[in-house]
């Protein structure tokens, strides 16, 4: 009996027996369940027609999988929507999830840290456009033991690195952190990724005098120069502040020939959705704290005295020093 095979558009949920013709467009790391012992891998399928699908589906040792090959294979091109490193303010807290390509150009030591569920790696690793804009991308966890180490073994050629559903924060500025959704396609073979790599070839003398030029290469920040359709008004906004469930404020300063621009950055979680406005701040109270002690690696605050050497218990160093940082 023939069997009919469907597109994946016409498979709906709950739906039974039916056959599917695809390739694997994207094949993440084997990871361990938090939950159980059991290992999984996620997989991005698509067919001929390439159409976004909200379904997933659990591929288990009942599920008949067989490979496709000669005339009956078919060839799918795999499309990516990039998004510029200048546009990423754009999508800062927000639930959205973003896709970039960049050459790592730094990566420093996994760390471990201890957060509200327990002990966490991390791994900062530095992305560059051809632009030569840089954006800090953190490493959380299993992606630390497996792409991390995959890519560290082939810095020395500075690979090409392409991150789907990354999240966008505002850690130090601009920063891009993995989701356990997220996954990574190193060094492949398309064309945004060869015109990057012939453009790093080209200026590589140059990228390299920047990464030589910056103690630690400490991430450009992309936030400060919002183009002017970014800009609104605050009478725009103000009938939305009254339903939001909270308010996240950046603030940058920007000091041009000693006249200080503030930019504040809005994110109104609820409505997904950010403002950037032009104003002045206007200090109602001075008997208030403008800054807090904190670990120098980690930021976290401390209760030591200026510049006396602790050990961490956050991020695990040892004898670091307490040092100001600004609070807003």
């Amino acid at each position: 009996m023939v069997r009919e095979v469907k597109l994946i558009n016409d498979i709906q949920a709950q739906q039974k027996g039916w056959t599917v013709k695809v390739v694997v467009i994207e094949k993440g790391m084997p990871r361990v369940s938090k939950s159980s012992p059991n290992k999984y891998q996620r997989l991005i399928l698509a067919d001929e027609e390439i159409v976004q699908n909200n379904l997933q589906w659990t591929i288990n040792g009942r599920t008949i999988v067989e490979e496709v090959i000669g005339d009956s294979e078919i060839i799918v091109l795999v499309v990516y929507s990039f998004v510029p490193f200048s546009r990423l303010h754009t999508y800062i807290d927000f639930l959205s999830q973003v896709d970039v390509i960049g050459i790592a150009i730094e990566i420093k030591p996994k760390k471990e840290i201890i957060m509200s569920d327990g002990l966490e790696i991390v791994q900062e690793m530095t992305l560059m456009n051809d632009n030569m804009d840089t954006v800090m991308l953190t490493m959380w966890n299993q992606f630390v033991n497996n792409e991390c180490t995959q890519i560290l073994n082939i810095m020395n050629r500075k690979p090409i690195i392409i991150g789907c559903r990354l999240k966008v924060s505002s850690y130090n500025g601009i920063s891009l952190s993995t989701k356990s959704s997220s996954s990574f396609v190193i060094e492949l073979e398309i064309p945004q990724a060869a015109a990057l790599s012939i453009w790093y070839n080209t200026n590589a003398e140059k990228a390299m005098d920047i990464i030589c030029g910056r103690i630690g290469l400490e991430t450009k920040s992309l936030s400060t120069l919002p183009s002017a359709e970014d800009i609104v008004t605050i009478k725009m906004i103000d009938n939305q502040l009254n339903t939001i469930n909270f308010l996240t404020i950046i603030l940058f300063i920007i000091i041009n020939n000693y006249n200080i621009k503030i930019c504040l950055y809005f994110s109104l979680c609820k409505q997904k959705r950010s403002f950037w406005i032009n104003g002045h701040i206007k200090v109602t109270n001075l008997i208030q704290h403008f800054w807090y002690l904190s670990c120098e690696k980690c930021t976290k605050t401390t209760g030591y005295e200026f510049e006396q050497r602790f050990n961490c218990l956050y991020c695990r160093h040892d004898q670091v020093k307490a040092m100001p940082r600004c609070e807003t």
